[in-house]
């Protein structure tokens, strides 16, 4: 173990760790974890280090778990797998489609750590589909006392609090997903008129598996995340349909239209990170409205910012802290570009968005304080309750979350 000086994604967290390991094993990770919690010392996990706030952070031991990769164990009866809590989600696709099963939903990343994404509340789109987090149906994590807990459907209360746990509960190192049969995506994206996408909003939400766009407000916007030129006022739809096993693969080739296994669908090409993002979670009930009031903010009162806006939807799911938890949701997400004054964009998107009760993406740039994350998630005290009882010394804690949750 050595120091280590770590920056995340989008170059905007930076910090340097009294320690850091990366075990070879899981029986490495635990012996670790172990001592560090022996001497008090406080321990985080780097993943893939695609988030924007301070998750990471430590001024201790710093855990880098990429060499625990790879699926552990298969049940092809119930679609089920046991899956290492380093592995990416890229490196999932492969071995779970031969084994004749794929995610039921993915993001438009692929290179997060699937710990990571799970714990932040990583999502793509689809009314019908939640986030990745919600397919949660076990988890192996070593808490505050050095013990290795396996949680399952057995101990709900304690899933539900690890389905998204900021890493609060403990290191993870094994992850047990609910999965479905291989399936196959056919890409169809388009550029429409914001007046042509809310008069087929209804129609496309129904008709698409998966519905998202992104919103232009000037002619530069499309740039900044690589979506070639799209006029003002317009909209880049993004489409997938499911598609039988017999319709020809049509190989990558841009991101406008393409046919293959889903795993190989769903990532954009998205590796850069060129802006530091934000965004929030709605009622689908107010989707609308908050997409009216941030177009009304970006023209009125930001006419300078470039960010598109993205719009996505999510099914309800049951975790305590989930961005969707006890509601269908819409997300709205804006960016700030690298080098540029946009705190007081991002400032102003939260207050335009909080009357509508808007939840975070826990990875990514928020203003909650401990007094909205209590009134925004029902379950809070129930995990804080389970977060004391897994990390009693408050080893898992960083100035930031101590913030939220101490």
């Amino acid at each position: 173990m050595s120091k280590f000086e770590w920056t995340n994604w989008g170059g905007n967290q930076t910090f340097t760790a009294e320690k850091f390991f990366r075990p070879a094993s899981e029986e490495e990770a635990i012996a670790g974890i172990r001592e560090a919690v022996s001497k008090g010392q406080s321990v985080r996990v780097a993943g893939s280090g695609h988030s924007f706030t301070p998750i990471v952070h430590t001024d201790s031991l710093l855990l880098d778990l990429r060499a625990l990769s790879g699926v552990i164990a298969i049940d092809n009866v119930k679609q089920r797998a046991q899956v290492a809590a380093g592995s990416t989600i890229a490196a999932l696709g492969e071995p779970l489609w031969s084994a004749g099963m794929s995610i039921e939903n993915q993001g438009d990343i692929d290179v997060q750590s699937i710990a990571g994404a799970i714990a932040t509340g990583t999502k793509g789109s689809g009314t019908a589909f939640g986030s990745l987090s919600s397919r949660v149906i076990s988890l192996r994590i070593v808490n505050g006392l050095g013990e290795v807990v396996d949680i399952d459907g057995e101990t709900a209360d304690y899933l539900r609090a690890g389905q998204v746990s900021l890493g609060l509960l403990g290191p993870v190192l094994r992850v047990g997903l609910q999965l479905v049969p291989a399936y196959r995506l056919k890409e169809e994206n388009i550029i429409l008129p914001m007046s042509e996408v809310l008069r087929q909003w209804d129609y496309l939400l129904g008709a698409y598996r998966h519905f998202s766009f992104w919103w232009m407000p000037t002619v530069r916007s499309a740039r900044m995340y690589k979506l070639g030129e799209v006029p003002a006022g317009h909209c880049f739809v993004k489409l997938l349909r499911e598609v039988s096993a017999d319709e020809p693969d049509i190989p990558r080739g841009g991101i406008n239209r393409r046919t293959d296994r889903a795993y190989r669908i769903y990532p954009d090409g998205t590796t850069d990170a060129e802006f530091h993002e934000l965004e929030y979670m709605v009622d689908a009930a107010d989707a609308r409205e908050a997409v009216e009031r941030m177009q009304h903010l970006m023209r009125t009162g930001f006419p300078d910012e470039i960010s598109p806006l993205q719009v996505r939807w999510q099914k309800a799911d049951t975790g305590y802290l989930s961005p969707q938890s006890g509601r269908n949701s819409t997300s709205i997400s804006v960016s700030g570009a690298i080098g540029s004054h946009y705190f007081p964009f991002l400032q102003a998107v939260d207050r335009a968005l909080r009357p509508l009760s808007a939840r975070p993406h826990w990875g990514k740039l928020h203003f909650l304080d401990r007094r909205r994350v209590s009134e925004l998630y029902p379950e809070y005290p129930r995990f804080m309750q389970i977060r004391r009882q897994m990390d009693p010394h408050n080893l898992f804690l960083n100035p930031h979350f101590a913030a939220l949750f101490a």
